[in-house]
């Protein structure tokens, strides 16, 4: 009966610790809230950092174009014009 009684002991000792530290306490509700609102500062900054790469990528595309425009299609040189007075075109 006493070797019962002492197995039984260790093996309580054994065991209330594991018991103890797989259980976590519990969280308030104010924690869950600052979690949540953690949360929601983390999407926002994600959102805005994802708007901000997009107005990048968009102006660098709209430079690009201008540049391939005005260099592949260069406006002619503007011509002075010596037509004698009254004639219609040169």
């Amino acid at each position: 009966m006493r070797v019962l009684t002492v197995a039984t002991a260790i093996l309580c000792a054994l065991t209330l610790p594991v018991v103890a530290q797989t259980r976590l306490p519990r969280t308030s509700p104010a924690e869950r809230q600052v979690d949540e609102i953690n949360r929601s500062i983390t999407r926002e900054q994600r959102s805005l950092q994802r708007d901000q790469q997009y107005q990048i990528d968009n102006n660098q595309m709209r430079q690009r174009i201008d540049r391939q425009q005005n260099l592949s299609n260069p406006s002619p040189p503007a011509r002075l014009r010596n037509c004698p007075v009254g004639s219609i075109g040169c």
